[in-house]
């Protein structure tokens, strides 16, 4: 009976592994962008980076002479603007808006791309009488937009390592 558990255990864990699954978070990355050093990134977005290089098997580099590439974060804001107001003159509906420059380097200082951008809009419902919630649901929909500028900045670096190679 051990011998059957073992057997399709090792079995499912085999075609599990030969489908392509990869835990969430996840991305494939080139050698060089598994170390990685950020020059003005936010305490959020610094996180987000190191979750996915964590997930990917790469780390965040101590100084730019061991990165692979650097990220040079030249401005970065996050705001919330009021859309709508109620009948109460409390706002009931809110717009997060998220901007960021950043330029790629190797780790002699050359440019790989010009600058680039990350621009990201969230709007959401501001229901004034469950406050705590819309605050949480505040608080989880920043995090949402640092994690999709995370992954948007790794493909972006993706493609810098790649136009330089050709």
């Amino acid at each position: 009976m051990k011998k059957i558990r073992k057997f399709i255990l090792v079995t499912m864990l085999s075609l599990l592994a030969a489908c392509g699954y990869h835990m969430r978070g996840s991305i494939a990355l080139p050698a060089e962008l598994k170390n990685i050093y950020a020059f003005g990134v936010s305490g959020a977005l610094n996180r987000e980076l190191q979750d996915i290089l964590k997930a990917s098997d790469g780390k965040m580099a101590t100084t730019p002479n061991e990165a692979g590439i650097v990220v040079k974060v030249l401005r970065e804001d996050i705001r919330r603007r009021v859309l709508s107001v109620g009948s109460t003159g409390k706002s009931s509906e809110v717009e997060l808006d998220y901007y960021l420059r950043f330029q790629f380097y190797d780790n002699k200082e050359n440019p790989l791309l010009e600058e680039q951008t990350i621009e990201i809009t969230r709007e959401f419902f501001n229901d004034q009488t469950a406050i705590l919630a819309k605050e949480n649901e505040e608080v989880m929909i920043q995090r949402e937009i640092y994690r999709q500028a995370g992954r948007m900045l790794m493909v972006r670096a993706q493609a810098a390592l790649e136009s330089r190679k050709s």
